[in-house]
């Protein structure tokens, strides 16, 4: 995960986070004092355990690496430098729940050295109320995801263009940074839900996936929605799996 960090001592992610980085300060600790960090983190793999929710991969292991400041920013070089550490650690899923405007010849030439390395990257297309798809969801091969709502329909806040799929959210439910939990909103938390189908899909020995074969394999599992087959706001659908 790259993101403002994680609560590590929030109930329902103790334990969860197997290694940290801090890419602002390194050698710094990782405090969320932005809140999203852990939001995401939630989603991914918060506890089976009754309390408050359960992650979509619960047995999800976290690389927690900060790259968000505390007002949710985060500078090209800082981006890249997370994507390299993960590269180093051999990460197997990279989830990027934020991204910018501008293409940067750097950040593509990192992000293809993790797709390189087999890593999958999901990101998330951004909260551009219609408008084109952030950076890096927008480079080939890595996973763009759009917000659908309830109702399977796509929110407004969402991206439209090189969209992968779509997943929920809006009013999701996840670990706030205070220790309790709230809901959110954004293609941010949609992005986690897809990261966590995807750690599930990874944890099944019979199968192996990569930032190559991902969607191909994801294609023959999703519910069409919107226009028929794939369209610019929900890609190729909602992922469904058993």
């Amino acid at each position: 995960m790259l993101d403002s960090g994680i609560n590590k001592n929030h109930q329902d992610l103790k334990g969860k986070i197997v290694k940290d980085y801090n890419a602002i300060n390194p050698g710094n600790e990782n405090v969320d004092n932005y809140g999203h960090g852990t939001a995401v983190a939630g989603i991914i793999a918060a506890h089976d355990d009754d309390l408050g929710l359960t992650g979509i991969s619960p047995n999800a292991e976290i690389y927690d690496v900060k790259v968000l400041d505390d007002k949710g920013l985060a500078d090209i070089d800082t981006l890249i430098k997370g994507i390299q550490w993960c590269i180093q650690e051999n990460v197997k899923i990279m989830n990027i729940s934020f991204g910018v405007q501008s293409d940067n010849p750097k950040l593509k030439e990192a992000i293809d050295e993790a797709l390189d390395k087999e890593i999958i990257i999901v990101a998330a297309s951004g909260n551009t109320l219609g408008l084109s798809v952030d950076y890096p969801a927008k480079y080939e091969n890595v996973i763009s995801v759009s917000a659908i709502k309830e109702n399977l329909k796509r929110s407004g806040v969402s991206a439209k263009g090189k969209i992968d799929y779509a997943a929920p959210g809006i009013n999701i439910l996840t670990t706030d940074n205070k220790g309790d939990y709230s809901y959110y909103s954004g293609t941010s938390f949609a992005t986690a839900y897809v990261t966590g189908t995807v750690a599930v899909l990874l944890a099944q020995k019979d199968i192996i996936l990569n930032g190559q074969n991902i969607k191909t394999y994801l294609n023959d599992k999703t519910k069409d929605l919107g226009e028929k087959g794939y369209d610019s706001e929900y890609g190729s659908g909602l992922i469904m799996i058993d």
